[in-house]
């Protein structure tokens, strides 16, 4: 067996050096990997959700050189950025593209397959929204406040819980 190695102050309570070491150590993790703004705002949404859902859809960004930028030079001369996420689940697979529309605003315009009627539920931080698709899957919610949100996707033709799919968070 090998005898562990002797560290001096081991055994001891912190002192002050010790303090200031750590507190050291603690300002250059600051600086060199801080913590994100919006962490404790993320991790407070999600613990606050009270639904356990049966099937989690996986999310999938199109790469913003996949044609994430619409031109909208003919009201305002400038292009528009957007996001375009696919959620797949064994059950359906949904498209979102979320775009800016005004100063700290967004819409979503989606699209759900296979086709039929579903309700879509928008949880955010503060808020709930709700719209249904039409005939073709597509639904659109517009005025959205920037922040997290999650969709929860009901099958309008069942109450099952079984039927329900929800995406992962994800920011708008």
């Amino acid at each position: 067996m090998t005898e562990e190695p002797q560290v001096p102050g081991a055994g001891r309570p912190l002192d002050g050096a010790d303090t200031a070491l750590l507190q050291e150590v603690a300002a250059m993790y600051d600086a060199v990997d801080p913590v994100p703004d919006d962490l404790v705002a993320r991790v407070r949404f999600a613990l606050a959700l009270d639904e356990v859902f049966e099937e989690v859809a996986e999310m999938t960004r199109l790469p913003a050189e996949s044609g994430s930028v619409r031109s909208d030079t003919a009201s305002t001369g400038s292009t528009v950025r957007t996001d375009t996420l696919t959620f797949s689940a064994d059950r359906l697979t949904a498209m979102v593209t979320v775009s800016r529309a005004g100063a700290a605003r967004v819409r979503i315009d989606g699209w759900v397959s296979p086709l039929g009627a579903r309700r879509i539920h928008l949880r955010m931080q503060g808020a709930h929204r709700e719209v249904r698709t039409d005939a073709g899957g597509r639904f659109v919610v517009d005025d959205l406040r920037e922040g997290f949100v999650q969709l929860v996707l009901h099958a309008l033709d069942t109450e099952d819980t079984d039927e329900l799919v929800v995406t992962p968070l994800f920011k708008l």
